[in-house]
C-alpha cells in the first residue's frame, strides 16, 4: 500500500492579490505584514508560494504561513 498523495493548488496567479505580491517581489519594495496575533513585521517579501511566503527583516529570513496574516501593506 502507497501513501497517500497530497492535491496540490498552487498559485492562482490570475488573482490580484497574487499579482501584487508577485509586483512587490520583483520591485524589492519593503512592506509591513500584520498578522493575526497583532504582531508587525517590516521588511522585503522574497519569496511566496500556495501557502507560505518568505520575509527578510531585521537581516533574517522569516517563513511566513499565509492564514497567519492578517494584512500586507506596501
Amino acid at each position: 500500500m502507497s501513501a497517500p498523495t497530497a492535491t496540490k493548488i498552487g498559485l492562482n496567479t490570475a488573482l490580484p492579490s497574487i499579482r501584487r505580491i508577485h509586483a512587490i517581489i520583483r520591485d524589492k519594495n519593503e512592506v509591513e505584514v500584520k498578522l493575526m496575533t497583532g504582531d508587525q513585521l517590516r521588511g522585503r517579501i522574497v519569496w511566496l508560494d500556495d501557502q507560505c511566503l518568505c520575509m527578510e527583516a531585521s537581516g533574517h529570513k522569516i517563513v511566513i504561513w499565509q492564514h497567519a496574516i492578517a494584512f500586507i501593506k506596501g
